[in-house]
């Protein structure tokens, strides 16, 4: 089963958790499109010698399988810029254009719910696979990940999630406060 998770990509403690919990998937046989994960360059030698030049990476980085995560992780951090590493600038068409084909190609979405509130471009995710959904009743639906306590402590006033987004899940899919819950409920999907 092919998933889409959806989720904030502004802090590294989050981007990472996505890509963590995104190994699991693919521990159990679920394939997830993890949007930052789409970006990550192709590192020439040439370029990774000039990042151990300048202090970004050392040599045993710079000859590792962990390269692209980690020059991802320094453009995200503007330690180096997509420009110096000879990488056209993302645009907004080409996200949307990427995005959306995961979220296309997706049987299911687990969108990461954590925070103050919803980010807006998770419940734009969540928004149009639920459109998609609507069009192809072979899609399975919508997993709803909180963790923050926040939010699950104050759960029945809608605590960091818009009413509106919590009802399209409730709509399509579930809410869970745990990513166990959260896996199991894909693999119940992904069950024939």
């Amino acid at each position: 089963m092919k998933i889409y998770f959806a989720g904030p990509l502004f802090t590294p403690y989050v981007r990472t958790y996505i890509s963590q919990q995104a190994e699991v998937l693919r521990q159990h046989g679920i394939d997830p499109f993890v949007p930052h994960e789409s970006f990550r360059p192709v590192v020439s030698a040439e370029t990774a010698q000039m990042l151990v030049k300048r202090g970004l990476i050392d040599a045993a980085q710079a000859a590792g399988p962990d390269l692209p995560r980690l020059v991802d992780e320094l453009t995200w951090d503007s330690k180096v810029s997509r420009a110096e590493l000879g990488l056209s600038q993302l645009t907004p068409e080409e996200i949307f254009r990427r995005d959306y084909e995961g979220l296309s190609s997706a049987d299911a979405v687990l969108a990461l719910l954590d925070g103050s509130q919803t980010d807006d471009g998770t419940a734009c995710e969540i928004g149009i696979f639920y459109g998609l959904m609507r069009q192809d009743p072979g899609k399975k639906g919508v997993v709803g990940l909180m963790t923050d306590f926040r939010g699950i402590n104050r759960a029945d006033h809608g605590f960091g999630t818009n009413l509106f987004v919590w009802g399209v899940i409730e709509e399509c899919g579930v809410l869970v406060g745990s990513f166990e819950e959260a896996l199991a409920q894909l693999k119940a999907w992904d069950t024939p």
